[in-house]
């Protein structure tokens, strides 16, 4: 009876597979797992599919539906503007609690009690959330809007071109997604962690006033025109126009790279 049993543990034993990773990066793949079963293994996906698809197409639907007669530009625009409001409102609503609900629920610091580093906690938060919001948000409205756009206005617009203008919207909220992310390390309650990118997003237009060099630095051109003359980046690409800058493009990814570096030099300091 003894030796069946040492057989079993031996045997039990022999099944599991010893998980390795650097010091700096250790835990990652089996958080970052966690958080991808989080998103694609639960009603998860298909429910922010059709919340968003929502919020952002069944809008630009109705308005296509009377805008048949409409340039293409300026009906692309609207796709575009209610992309880049609800695409960032959206990412900073979902991203609130991601880290201030862990730390104030005990639950970070029980993962960090056992073999994870702290850089991969912050990273298992950024890129499994960047895949979730990227096919939910990106993907899965860009292809409803380019079906929208070919079936109801009768324009079929260059794959390459629309493709590189959702890109750009894959940036815009990347950019609220890694400062949500970092005021989640610094604050401990989900008001201001919500509350200050969602000011920053409403106040980019006062600001933009103030001088066109800040138009160049802050993430909102690339989704909403600036009067009628400058439109978004998105709305650029999407129409196969000239470029006349990808200044607030480049902005916006340094930004985030800034906000991802502090986030994880925060959270390695955080006190849990």
């Amino acid at each position: 009876m003894v030796a069946n049993e040492n057989v079993q543990v031996h045997a039990g034993n022999n099944q599991m597979v010893l998980v390795q990773g650097s010091g700096r990066m250790r835990g990652l793949n089996n958080l970052l797992s966690g958080e991808l079963t989080q998103w694609f293994r639960t009603r998860r996906w298909w429910v922010n599919i059709l919340i968003w698809a929502g919020a952002i197409n069944f809008i630009y639907l109705m308005v296509a539906l009377n805008l048949r007669t409409t340039p293409i530009i300026d009906a692309i625009s609207v796709f575009n503007v209610f992309m880049g409001l609800a695409g960032p409102i959206g990412t900073v609503i979902i991203m609130q609690m991601v880290v201030v609900g862990e730390t104030r629920s005990g639950t970070a610091s029980w993962i960090m009690s056992k073999p994870v580093a702290r850089q991969a906690f912050i990273l298992s938060k950024l890129i499994g959330n960047t895949i979730g919001l990227a096919v939910t948000m990106i993907l899965a409205q860009g292809v409803i809007a380019y079906l929208i756009t070919g079936l109801v206005l009768n324009t079929w617009l260059s794959i390459p071109g629309f493709t590189a203008g959702m890109l750009v919207h894959l940036v815009d909220i990347f950019f609220y997604l890694t400062l949500t992310l970092m005021l989640g390390t610094v604050f401990d309650h989900p008001a201001p962690v919500i509350g200050i990118p969602l000011a920053f997003l409403f106040a980019q237009q006062y600001l933009g006033a103030t001088s066109p060099v800040v138009y160049q630095l802050i993430p909102w051109t690339l989704a909403v025109p600036v009067g009628d003359s400058s439109p978004a980046l998105a709305q650029v690409l999407m129409n196969g126009l000239a470029v006349p800058t990808y200044l607030p493009l480049i902005s916006a990814l340094v930004f985030s790279a800034v906000f991802t570096l502090l986030a994880v030099w925060v959270f390695q300091r955080k006190e849990l």
